[in-house]
């Protein structure tokens, strides 16, 4: 008989960029960013990464297209935007945000800004389709050149974010004082983190038994692998694909093609998304066997909505839901309608893939990655090798973490792999923590 098989996936949020006249409730509230202006920027430190743009633009006429785009940016009044009223200002802007060490205000939002302003003016509709298209079959194509350079950004951004220089006392400090980081569960290394880089801080652990697993000896429980918020259940069809705001969307390709790819026909797609404050390393939610690790190269995309406070501001708030307009009507899980207007972006993405056999089947884990927080880091313990050709997981054991990041969670069932979703829509979930069941558990 054919194992029952199950498919984890774990996607790393990404927003999408628009004007809305009031809060939907598939934006997480957690995430609404507003503050005092950003900047004056004065790009005091150059960057080549910032000239190959200049360059870029320069070279297929599209000046007067990204001057449109950081004037319709700066005309919807938000904040952020106060200081960047033409395409030198814009330039200014990536130049500081290039090798910019970072920080927090109270709200725990002043990162998500940041991140948020470079995709705000790269997402207006002058300029969008200057970047890869986020559809079907888009892993099996080449990027455009403005994509490949925002991937260019992202990776020299991270270089700079792995060097001493991008974590000082001041900035250290801003986190310990920002909301919902609660940094006194974490571990600190010997002597402080004044020495190591803002990199190795993100990716910080909890202390031991501030996570406990649920069901350690009962193969069945299967838990979170990641703090984060539950927000669906689907199915996917028998042709292994998901559908998401009525585009099919292909596990196979989602799975970079892996030989696996066709076994999760018929499964279920489950989603959960992690909040910016919230732990960012990854762990196995079942015991098994590793059968393939590897980082599968993608996009760095990044959506993001403006819209109006209770106070009537606009803000820039990150939606944080897959769309579940067609799927809702196949799911066992109740859920919100909501409509980001690029769904599927995980299928694009920058990611990680971990495929685990279980005692009832396959878990194929993805951590996903967006915009700057695009490198995942797999765990060296679990990649097969010569050496290791079998690695071996135990329900809880770290898997990856992310440089920079954040991420979602989706789990897919097999249509017999009889597991049952016990995760309560909204609720958040530590690491550890039961959020569904299998029963057909085997000794193989």
């Amino acid at each position: 008989m054919q194992p029952k098989l199950l498919l984890l996936i774990f996607i790393l949020l990404t927003f999408t960029i628009s004007v809305t006249p009031e809060t939907p409730d598939y934006v997480d509230s957690r995430c609404i960013v507003k503050d005092k202006p950003l900047g004056p920027f004065n790009g005091t430190r150059h960057s080549k990464v910032v000239d190959v743009l200049k360059k870029m633009i320069d070279r297929n006429n599209w000046t007067a297209d990204f001057e449109k785009a950081v004037a319709d940016a700066h005309s919807t009044g938000i904040s952020e935007m106060l200081y960047i009223k033409n395409l030198s200002d814009y330039y200014n802007f990536l130049n500081d945000f290039v090798y910019w060490v970072p920080k927090e205000d109270e709200t725990g939002s002043f990162v998500y800004r940041m991140i948020c302003t470079m995709y705000f003016v790269l997402d207006q509709k002058s300029v969008i389709d200057y970047q890869s298209r986020i559809e079907p079959g888009c892993s099996q194509k080449g990027l455009s050149e403005l994509s490949q350079w925002m991937v260019d950004f992202a990776n020299e951004m991270g270089r700079f974010l792995d060097t001493p220089q991008s974590l000082t006392e001041e900035t250290l400090r801003s986190f310990y004082t920002a909301q919902n980081y609660n940094l006194d569960a974490y571990e600190i290394p010997k002597g402080g983190w004044l020495g190591h880089s803002f990199n190795e801080f993100f990716a910080r652990n909890f202390t031991k038994g501030t996570r406990p697993i649920d069901g350690p000896n009962n193969p069945a429980v299967i838990v979170s692998g990641a703090d984060s918020t539950f927000d669906g259940c689907w199915n996917i069809r028998n042709d292994s694909t998901v559908i998401l705001k009525k585009i099919r969307w292909s596990i196979k390709e989602l799975l970079d093609d892996s030989i696996y790819g066709d076994q999760f026909a018929d499964g279920k797609f489950m989603h959960a998304f992690l909040g910016p404050s919230d732990y960012h390393r990854q762990h196995a939610p079942v015991d098994g066997t590793v059968l393939e690790a590897k980082v599968i190269p993608g996009h760095v995309y990044l959506e993001v909505v403006v819209k109006k406070d209770p106070n009537g501001e606009l803000v820039l708030a990150p939606i944080r839901n897959i769309d579940n307009e067609t799927l809702s009507e196949t799911s066992n899980v109740p859920i919100r309608p909501e409509a980001p207007d690029n769904p599927g972006y995980q299928f694009c993405q920058s990611r990680g893939l971990v495929i685990i056999k279980s005692q009832f089947g396959l878990v194929a884990v993805l951590p996903v990655g967006m915009a700057q927080v695009s490198s995942v880091v797999l765990n060296d313990k679990i990649i097969p090798s010569r050496e290791n050709p079998n690695p071996k997981v135990k329900k809880g054991d770290e898997i990856s973490h992310f440089q920079f990041g954040g991420s979602d969670i989706v789990l897919v069932f097999q249509k017999d792999s009889n597991v049952d979703v016990l995760a309560n829509l909204g609720r958040h979930y530590r690491v550890g923590e039961q959020i569904a069941i299998a029963h057909n558990i085997t000794n193989t």
